[in-house]
């Protein structure tokens, strides 16, 4: 069961991959702001689920990306020197400030002229910013579950 929902997922995630580059190539920047977002948020959900981090309200609704964010730049084990080398603060300031654009960018939608630069320079922004988190998070998540198999045979070779 858990295999056929991470294959739904993958393949999900593949789709969305797609999407956003034909988005980008066919000048549809404001549909592809969308899923850098979306997959801006999995992604991070996608970490801190890896480290057995809780990420859902009382309800079971995923935490907002602003919590997910600062979760990965304060909670101690993205803090480890392995982690925070690929997850730098720097770079977490990178997404603050793209989500910050992206939410002005949204809300203002109605009352700013549209000015087509400022829309595609912040989609492919997203882009680059989603392709650099993705690298990250697989490199993590790998690493994170090796330390947990490792961790494991230590207990099972000492039990």
């Amino acid at each position: 069961m858990e295999e056929q929902k991470n294959m739904e997922k993958y393949e999900a995630y593949k789709s969305m991959k797609v999407n956003l580059s034909k988005a980008i190539k066919s000048g549809f920047y404001y549909e592809a702001i969308f899923i850098e977002y979306a997959i801006i948020e999995d992604r991070c959900l996608s970490v801190l689920l890896c480290t057995g981090i809780e990420c859902y309200d009382k309800k079971g609704i995923p935490i907002m990306i602003s919590k997910k964010l600062n979760l990965l730049r304060s909670h101690p084990i993205f803090t480890t020197p392995y982690v925070r080398k690929r997850i730098t603060l720097d770079f977490l300031t990178e997404i603050e400030e793209w989500k910050r654009q992206r939410d002005k960018m949204v809300h203002d939608l109605a009352d700013l002229p549209y000015d087509p630069e400022t829309v595609k320079s912040i989609a492919e922004h997203g882009k680059e910013v989603v392709r650099q988190l993705d690298n990250k998070v697989k490199s993590i998540n790998r690493y994170l579950k090796k330390q947990k198999e490792e961790s494991s045979c230590q207990a099972n070779a000492n039990g």
